[in-house]
């Protein structure tokens, strides 16, 4: 008998224990205080990238508007070079042209040695002061015996000549000259309309008509190419007539198979030639195409060569003017020069046609290309073939640097700098991580401009790695930590509400981290773009710099030795002086004067004082406005504090005017220039001639601390009232107020001149009283004087400074050449309509009253005989890249 199996026994029901409230509380308020540990990070994170990203956004802003600044004076200053070294061109064309005689070499100096470009400004200045074109003068200076008669010119001649004229004109004279007369040059007619821009073969149309009574250019070279004889000749001309030419640098993708496609309508055929295929493909390709397929032929064909299967499958006319398509420019009309040198004879016509209508640059590229094609040197075969002032004009072709040292066309430079600023974008965006960005913004950042993960500097002109202003955004979000993540809980109820708290925070939280990256990653467009912008700037400012340091050196050379001509031997050209002086920029002023001093040993403004007495009203006043003009401003603001400072008593209006007009660069040079030349710095010659508040204002002012560029007009009326209540209010409210002295001379001398203004029009609209007049009834003595010229626009100052000068008996000379001889001509422009808006007349008028003799003639061809460039050339916010049709970067 077997044992029963029991049944399993229940488990009694527990009661179920009641949940303690407060504890299921406190356990939901510790989750959540974990999830808002976790996410006060990445709140942290994203507002530090933010922070990162609007600091440098601002930071970039400031930097660029330099950088435009710099780019607009260097092509003020560029155009003012380029007119000045014209103007002298044409005056030397004109004395190589005048009387007796020509001086061929001299006029072939100034039309040889400058660009395209160049040659139009002289032309239009020689228009203008001599009453013809620069091609007219040439060509009358030029003819042979026979063409005083004929008309007929030198080879020299006709050589200078097609350089003088303008592109579109010069083809208007080679197509007439190829279709005139029995028969027509064919070869020249392909050799013009193969290597010439469509731009100016369009252009040629019309002047063609205008130079040859009305006739058709295009028709005249349909009518003269087309016949029975020469059917796809004329067809190929007729095409290249329509000026449709591809002339960018694209390379379609099946270059094969257009190789393909010409070698089956050539070479291939056992009998003829298909033309029209060759035309289609050819004709109005571009040259980077017509390489390509040319490059790809061999591979094609068993590696045949396109050239010669093309003068196997055709002749003439149309084999010529298909292999002058099928070769590079350069190398095509380096051929066609070795052509006019074989044989028996020279063909100069051919010489003058091809290096006469090329540029400059060009015919360095025709050089390089004959030495590589033929192993020879193309300078030499031109020794051999010519002789003469042709040969020397020739050999001087390839000697002469131009004033800008290089032959470089100026219209590549905003192509270039566009493609620079994108290369440099196109880096920031590689190496761009916004988690490094975010280390960055939890910094001060109170630093030079720097992009995240860029390792090298990134500015290629001086001056930009300036130090900067801090972020004004807080390093992390105001979030009361201690009392969500460590406030003890009493009860139920405080327990709730804190619960509550924490979901709130932990939701705004959220939020605030979510618009913070949105916000920073909205902003890397700007970012990249102004990238691009500061790099596009600064890259064509740094091209323009090199040319303007060349330019500038070669009209100061030139400059200086015309100034020792018009003082050398007995009596002085003063005209001359005023001309070659007066008009000149402030850089070339101070160059010249350098270079005089390198080669003569002796000062500029001692050897006019020396030539001049008893001219430009005394040579005391001409020698002071002279020193001003040709000193670099460093040097001669540390002789004006000399100046207001040595011997008996201080001349404290001129002292406040040196230091408080001064920005902090302007100021850091003087100082270093007066210590170099007087062995003791300002600040202990202000201490020594200064005492009280005056002197500790000139002290503060002297640290070079302004605060420039920054622009917050949000900010500008709380300066406002800090200087209202720090005892501006004086005038009126209380006579003897307690005055925070500390607080009015940090703010005043610290000031940024722009933000300056925004507190000058916030304390006139809040109190009724301009910046400056509550300084004049507040303040008495050097002090009042001191803070007022800090607390007015430069410009303003300088204006009122002329008018004290000139105003009751007598003139203050110093005054007016101390202003006038240190700021640049731009700059007195400024000073000139402050004057005139302030007392309603022109300073124009002021001079010519308060001065007299040449001395007035000076100061007036200084401020008045200007070159063009004297304006804004460029908008101040953003980089333009001209001609380069990039618009994906406005601001």
């Amino acid at each position: 008998m077997g044992c029963e199996q029991s049944s399993p026994v229940e488990p009694e029901p527990q009661p179920e224990v009641p949940v303690d409230p407060f504890q299921a509380l406190m356990q939901q308020i510790m989750a959540l205080r974990m999830d808002l540990q976790q996410k006060i990070p990445l709140l942290i994170t994203a507002a530090s990238y933010h922070r990162f990203m609007q600091t440098t956004i601002s930071k970039e802003n400031t930097v660029l508007q330099w950088c435009m600044k710099e780019l607009n004076d260097e092509m003020v200053l560029s155009a003012e070079l380029e007119y000045h070294i014209a103007k002298q061109d044409a005056k030397d064309v004109f004395e190589a042209s005048d009387g007796i005689g020509t001086d061929e070499e001299k006029m072939g100096v100034v039309i040889i040695g400058r660009r395209p470009e160049s040659i139009v400004i002289t032309d239009t200045i020689y228009q203008s002061d001599y009453g013809r074109t620069l091609e007219d003068q040439v060509r009358g200076e030029n003819k042979t015996l026979l063409g005083m008669l004929t008309g007929k010119l030198t080879d020299f001649g006709k050589f200078l000549t097609y350089r003088t004229m303008p592109r579109p004109h010069l083809i208007a004279l080679l197509v007439h000259k190829c279709v005139k007369g029995m028969g027509t040059s064919d070869y020249t007619l392909m050799e013009v309309l193969s290597t010439n821009k469509m731009e100016d073969l369009r252009a040629s149309v019309e002047v063609y008509a205008e130079m040859f009574d009305g006739e058709d250019m295009v028709q005249r070279i349909k009518k003269e190419t087309d016949g029975m004889m020469s059917r796809n000749y004329g067809k190929w001309a007729a095409k290249l007539c329509e000026f449709e030419r591809d002339e960018s640098k694209d390379v379609p993708d099946n270059v094969e198979e257009l190789a393909g496609q010409l070698y089956a309508a050539g070479a291939k055929k056992m009998m003829g030639c298909d033309e029209d295929v060759f035309l289609e493909i050819l004709n109005a390709a571009n040259e980077e195409t017509c390489q390509a397929i040319r490059n790809a032929y061999p591979d094609v064909t068993d590696g045949r060569d396109l050239i010669e299967d093309v003068k196997k499958k055709m002749s003439g006319n149309l084999e010529f003017a298909v292999v002058a398509r099928l070769t590079p420019k350069y190398e095509f009309l380096a051929g066609r020069l070795k052509k006019a040198c074989d044989g028996m004879g020279t063909d100069e016509d051919a010489i003058c046609r091809i290096l006469g209508s090329s540029t400059n640059e060009e015919c360095l590229f025709i050089r390089d290309a004959f030495a590589e094609t033929f192993e020879g040197d193309l300078v030499e075969l031109m020794e051999s073939e010519l002789s003469g002032n042709f040969l020397k004009m020739v050999q001087f072709l390839y000697k002469v640097d131009p004033p800008k040292g290089h032959w470089r066309d100026p219209e590549t430079y905003a192509v270039d700098a566009a493609d620079a600023g994108t290369e440099f974008m196109t880096e920031l965006q590689g190496c761009f991580n916004p988690s490094m960005a975010a280390l960055e913004g939890q910094q001060p950042m109170f630093s030079p401009l720097s992009f995240v993960g860029y390792p090298n500097n990134p500015f290629i002109i001086p001056g930009c790695d300036t130090w900067l202003p801090p972020s004004s955004l807080p390093f992390v979000p105001m979030i009361d930590q201690n009392y969500l993540l460590n406030s003890p809980v009493a009860d139920l109820a405080s327990g709730q509400q804190l619960l509550t708290n924490l979901q709130m925070t932990i939701q705004s939280t959220m939020q605030l981290t979510d618009m913070n990256n949105m916000a920073a990653n909205g902003m890397q467009p700007q970012y990249f773009n102004l990238a691009y912008s500061i790099r596009a700037a600064s890259t064509h400012c740094s091209v323009l710099k090199q040319d303007n340091q060349a330019m500038l050196e070669f009209v100061a050379q030139r400059d200086a030795v015309m100034v020792h001509e018009a003082c050398e031997g007995w009596g002085t050209d003063e005209g001359k002086l005023i001309e070659i002086l007066t008009a000149q920029s402030k850089p070339q002023m101070r160059r010249v004067a350098q270079i005089y001093l390198e080669t003569h040993g002796k000062t500029l403004t001692s050897v006019l004082d020396g030539e001049l007495s008893g001219f430009f009203g005394g040579s005391t006043d001409f020698q002071y406005f002279m020193n001003c003009l040709c000193s670099d401003p460093a040097t001669l603001d540390a002789q004006f504090l000399v100046e207001s400072m040595k011997g008996w008593g201080t001349d404290e209006k001129l002292l406040s005017e040196i230091i408080c007009t001064r920005n902090n660069l302007e100021l850091a040079q003087a100082k270093a220039a007066f210590q170099r030349d007087n062995g003791k710095t300002v600040e202990q010659w202000v201490q020594g001639d200064t005492s009280g508040l005056y002197q500790r204002f000139l002290l503060e002012c002297l640290k070079g601390q302004r605060r420039e560029g920054m622009i917050d007009p949000n900010a500008a009326e709380g300066t406002a009232d800090e200087l209202w209540n720090a005892g501006l209010s004086a005038g009126n409210m209380d006579p003897f107020p307690e005055r925070d002295e500390a607080k009015l001379i940090e703010i005043t001398a610290n000031t940024g001149a722009e933000q300056m203004k925004l507190v000058d029009q916030a304390m006139s609209s809040k109190y009724g009283k301009s910046l400056n007049d509550a300084i004049k009834d507040a303040m008495g003595g050097d002090i009042e004087g001191a803070m007022r010229v800090r607390s007015m626009d430069k410009f303003e100052y300088f204006a009122e400074a002329l008018n004290k000068a000139w105003e009751g008996f007598g003139t203050d000379e110093r005054a007016t050449s101390r202003i006038m001889g240190r700021y640049s001509k731009t700059e007195l422009k400024q000073i000139s309509a402050c004057y005139e808006a302030k007392y309603g007349k022109t300073v124009r008028a002021g001079v010519e009253s308060e001065c007299s003799g040449n001395y007035k003639k000076a100061l007036t061809a200084y401020l008045y005989r200007e070159m063009p460039g004297y304006k804004d050339v460029l908008p101040r916010g953003t980089y333009v890249p001209l001609g380069a049709g990039v618009g994906a970067f406005a601001m």
